[in-house]
């Protein structure tokens, strides 16, 4: 910290890969490449990913357009946002590119008929989705928030790759059971919202979350099942971590030193679609044999872009 000296930025065969804890865990330049979905004469609209943002408020609707167009800009050829009807046209008014559901209905009092409602109208396109974002702009509405909760209880049932960001966390910090051995959940939060995880939810009342690794470790493995899956949580810093509870990987790629609103939700699009790729890449047999698992391989990219 303030050193003027520019450090060299290595290339990809040097910055593929690093692993903090147990084994050195390799991902390579050519795994990475898998994972992009192959352009070829049978491509169809949405082969290349279709990914859903819940969020989006009166006061916040540029969060879930920097997620659902970040997915875009990076390849996917769908992005939904279903958003509170106060914030659809606005949201549709930034690009003609994305679809745009006006579905939610915020209220300060919850009634769960209504919420059930509002889920039914996000979740039936649950089908037609590869991804889901579920927090940008959504906002502390206990109306929102109840629609939130129970739309990732049902993308878990569903397995359908999620990441939780910003006032999606609220949801998993009142309800860690939520997202606990959930494989393909990303939680991506930020400094004081990891500071609250870490201290809700590692069991060590002692634990102090700045104590990097061993903080970070308690914390995923508290969403860890007795399967010993559970979802993946970025620390964010001058040097990204993520640890699903089993490896702890960081990048240490340089990132840009202001620190603005939006970072967050551009990173939130980047995972959901890699995310995405993913678990296509896996099922149809691309990935390698003994290779890195699915769901690191599609967070590491996301880091440096």
């Amino acid at each position: 910290p303030g050193s003027t000296t520019t450090r060299p930025r290595p290339d990809w065969e040097d910055r593929a890969y690093c692993v903090c804890m147990g084994p050195r865990l390799a991902v390579s330049p050519q795994q990475l490449r898998v994972l992009v979905p192959p352009l070829v004469a049978t491509s169809y609209k949405g082969s290349s990913g279709k990914v859903g943002v819940v969020g989006g408020c009166f006061e916040y609707t540029g969060a879930p357009f920097y997620a659902a167009l970040t997915a875009l800009k990076l390849g996917a050829d769908l992005s939904h946002v279903f958003c509170d009807e106060a914030a659809a046209v606005p949201i549709k008014s930034y690009s003609p590119e994305l679809i745009v559901h006006g579905c939610l209905r915020g209220a300060p009092e919850v009634d769960l008929a209504e919420v059930a409602r509002q889920a039914d109208e996000v979740s039936k396109w649950f089908p037609a989705l590869t991804a889901l974002v579920v927090g940008p702009g959504l906002g502390r509405d206990a109306t929102m928030q109840a629609v939130a909760a129970l739309l990732l209880e049902r993308a878990v049932r569903a397995s359908l790759p999620c990441v939780i960001d910003a006032d999606g966390l609220r949801c998993v910090l009142e309800r860690p059971s939520l997202v606990r051995g959930a494989r393909w959940a990303v939680l991506t939060p930020n400094k004081p919202e990891y500071g609250r995880l870490a201290g809700a939810l590692s069991g060590d009342a002692a634990l102090d979350p700045a104590d990097g690794d061993r903080a970070l470790l308690a914390v995923a493995e508290s969403f860890r099942d007795e399967g010993g899956a559970g979802p993946a949580i970025v620390q964010k810093g001058a040097t990204d971590l993520l640890c699903d509870g089993t490896q702890l990987l960081e990048c240490a790629e340089p990132g840009c030193l202001k620190r603005c609103g939006g970072q967050g939700d551009v990173l939130a699009g980047s995972i959901a679609t890699l995310l995405g790729w993913a678990k296509a890449a896996e099922r149809s047999g691309r990935l390698p044999a003994g290779g890195a698992p699915p769901p690191p391989l599609a967070f590491f990219p996301g880091w440096p872009l």
